[in-house]
């Protein structure tokens, strides 16, 4: 029987190429994102659905790219517990490291509203200490926390990148997620879809939606960054994302994975 892997492989063969000079113009930093979950078994049928909406992202010849982000927090974890509070106007800091290029920036995703996002980036060397030039940075797109930033989690996972043929839409699938902490804890999870949906307005219809509803496929508002801290440290205030992660580690570990 073919692996999911092998049949998601055979799938991507069938797309049309879109380089990355071209995604320039899918870059939507001002965007409403869609967030969903699903297990691999699931991709090669939504790839198949997606083809003649869907060009893929292709760097010399691959077309799929592993990301690192090492993600920063105060000390009393305020972007967690804004997050964990429902707070509509909240932020999460970041470098992103893109590991076949190498490329590295530090990263502003700031949430305007339920589902609105605005994404800031300069490009600076990965580091693990916030220097008075970061600090320069972020302070022209927030209110720079008092305590400070000091490094939270690492995140790092493989994904794969499509843009609308005759539409506005970026669309990105993630596997192979890995979440890490700097003392080295690390947890895997396997089958682990994340897809998210990106395009200017909410009023838009969405192909890439329309085909994640007509397969069962809901949307799943959970970001890695909250869902690494809960699976690092389990102790962590999580009340209202208890039933979210207990459906990850469904489709991670099986039914009889006790939580």
């Amino acid at each position: 029987m073919q692996s999911p892997n092998s049949k998601i492989k055979d799938v991507l063969r069938m797309y049309d190429p879109i380089s990355l000079g071209e995604m320039s113009d899918y870059k939507l930093l001002n965007r409403i994102d869609t967030k969903y979950i699903c297990n691999v078994e699931l991709l090669p049928n939504i790839l198949e659905r997606s083809l003649k909406e869907f060009k893929i992202q292709q760097i010399n010849k691959e077309r799929s790219f592993k990301y690192e982000s090492l993600y920063y927090d105060t000390p009393q974890l305020k972007t967690y517990f804004d997050h964990h509070q429902g707070k509509r106007i909240r932020y999460k800091i970041r470098f992103r490291r893109y590991v076949d290029t190498g490329d590295v920036f530090l990263e502003i995703k700031k949430k305007q509203s339920y589902n609105r996002t605005d994404k800031r980036r300069s490009e600076f060397e990965l580091t693990s200490k916030i220097s008075e030039e970061h600090i320069d940075f972020l302070k022209m797109h927030i209110d720079f926390p008092k305590d400070g930033l000091t490094p939270s989690i690492w995140t790092i996972f493989n994904r794969l990148t499509f843009a609308g043929i005759n539409h506005l839409e970026r669309v990105t699938i993630d596997t192979d997620v890995c979440f890490k902490t700097e003392d080295s804890k690390e947890i895997y999870l396997p089958n682990l879809a994340i897809i998210e949906v990106k395009r200017t307005k909410c009023g838009e219809v969405s192909p890439f939606n329309s085909i994640l509803k007509d397969l069962h496929i809901r949307p799943f508002g959970i970001s890695k960054y909250i869902l690494g801290n809960i699976l690092l440290a389990p102790n962590i205030k999580h009340n209202r994302f208890r039933n979210k992660v207990v459906t990850v580690n469904k489709i991670c570990h099986g039914t009889k994975f006790n939580y």
